[in-house]
């Protein structure tokens, strides 16, 4: 147990210290507040962690403790540069505008809700110290793919090509594997548990940027309603069976790419406002985050272009060709290029996208729309997630960028309903499973929580932006 939290430990905060570096080097701290820091730089840490590994594995260098640690060095170099030059500039970084600070009911309320928060985060990180891995995807893909690495350096071997190894779903996007990997290369051994603890660390940061950037944008309350509000959510926190996800701790990747969707949509938020420099960037590289971790973090590429096509003030069209054209270029070097060495399965939705499998499909809205409607009330995994949210916002009178946002969120859930409609997704499970219904029937009860999942924590931030202030922003004047 020692050894296992001491390399979740190592990993994350290798992760975090090099993600904080290049925030800064890049972004610089900006207005922001500490946890919205510590939350991007975890982010932004395991993304490029994940990505130097993966370039390796593309370049065919292997990932091994010397590779990785020259490529993350190279990393470091030039943003330590970068900062060093910056301090010795002394150019000072802005800061916020002062607050009222709370008092009375509204701080007791503020710190309930924020050990609220706390309490529903432990559970998926002391989880995965107890319990074995579980789920079934986590087993067969992501942890395997891990295992992979750790063993050959490498998933171009015959895990990925293989037709043998078809179930490992190998065009899956690999950047979680190779995050995952870290603990193993850092304490030289193959450790399960150590693993599968990396994973939880993605909802602790989707909880802090959520939490900064509200108490940035908004009021304190409304920035620790909102953590939490998106920590307890069931499939972050306490969901302790499949379907649909299993919680944060399941080593599954539909916490991981909620969070790169969130703070993508938040780095969006800024850049329309434009309150941030080089918020576009920021955007952008946890766009290919997104799709560098499941395949549905695609869709969000083209969702952040019409956002901003429908929200910038200017160079409307340069700047949405920029985002999504730098999101994908890093897709297509870092994962693309390698994943065409390996079989198409029956999960080629792109490949469907023509009249014939859409004529075949059509059909299936009959099932479809109402399974859409029904996931929105289910109590169940959501409580009042998305009748509270739908509220805010229709009694908020949202300003553009979130407007904007909304439509990126529009984009992705139909992207999904419009795969499940070309869907040629076969199971011997089905079959015996589901013997009544077809296939795609069976897969949407299995993906649709999660689906919902990927968009759930921000639409929650987007909704808390457009609701009324509960808390003053800025200091009396006083006079």
């Amino acid at each position: 147990m020692t050894d296992t939290l001491a390399a979740i430990l190592g990993a994350v905060a290798l992760c975090a210290a090099l993600g904080a570096l290049v925030d800064r080097a890049l972004f610089a701290a900006g207005p922001r507040g500490v946890a919205e820091r510590a939350g991007r730089a975890l982010l932004l840490g395991f993304l490029v962690t994940g990505c130097v590994s993966l370039a390796l594995d593309t370049l065919g260098a292997g990932v091994s403790r010397a590779t990785l640690g020259l490529g993350l060095l190279a990393i470091a170099a030039p943003c330590g540069l970068v900062l060093r030059r910056r301090r010795a500039s002394r150019v000072p970084a802005p800061c916020p505008p002062p607050r009222e600070p709370l008092a009375g009911g509204a701080l007791w309320a503020q710190r309930g809700l924020l050990a609220f928060a706390a309490l529903s985060l432990l559970l998926p990180l002391t989880a995965g110290l107890v319990l074995p891995p579980f789920q079934f995807d986590s087993l067969t893909r992501w942890l395997l793919k891990s295992k992979a690495l750790a063993f050959e350096g490498t998933l171009d071997g015959p895990l990925s090509s293989d037709s043998a190894f078809a179930w490992t779903h190998q065009r899956y996007p690999a950047l979680l594997p190779h995050v995952a990997n870290v603990p193993a290369v850092l304490s030289g051994r193959w450790d399960e548990r150590a693993a599968e603890g990396v994973y939880p660390w993605f909802a602790v940061a989707l909880v802090l940027v959520a939490y900064g950037a509200l108490a940035r944008r908004a009021d304190p309350l409304r920035a620790a309603l909102g953590a939490a509000w998106v920590a307890s959510l069931p499939l972050v926190s306490f969901l302790p069976r499949p379907p649909p996800g299993s919680g944060a701790f399941s080593a599954m990747a539909d916490v991981p790419l909620a969070a790169f969707a969130a703070a993508a949509g938040l780095a969006l938020v800024d850049a329309l406002d434009e309150v941030r420099d080089r918020a576009h960037i920021e955007a952008a590289l946890l766009l290919a985050g997104a799709a560098l971790t499941k395949n549905e973090g695609l869709p969000l590429l083209a969702g952040a272009a019409l956002a901003l096509l429908l929200g910038a003030r200017r160079a409307r069209w340069r700047r949405a060709a920029g985002v999504a054209g730098l999101a994908a270029g890093l897709y297509l070097l870092l994962w693309w290029s390698l994943a065409q060495r390996f079989p198409a399965l029956d999960e080629n939705y792109a490949g469907r996208l023509h009249g014939e499998a859409l004529a075949q499909g059509w059909g299936r809205l009959r099932f479809l729309l109402p399974a859409f409607a029904t996931e929105v009330v289910s109590f169940q995994r959501w409580g009042l997630t998305w009748l509270a949210a739908a509220a805010l916002l229709v009694l908020g009178r949202p300003r553009r960028p979130v407007r904007a946002l909304l439509a990126l969120v529009g984009l992705q859930f139909a992207s999904y309903l419009l795969a499940f409609v070309v869907s040629a997704w076969t199971s011997p499970s089905a079959e015996i499973l589901a013997p009544s219904g077809g296939a795609v029937e069976y897969l949407l009860n299995l993906t649709l929580g999660r689906l919902f999942l990927h968009l759930a924590p921000l639409v929650v931030v987007l909704s808390l932006l457009a609701s009324p202030t509960l808390h003053a922003r800025t200091a009396p004047t006083g006079g």
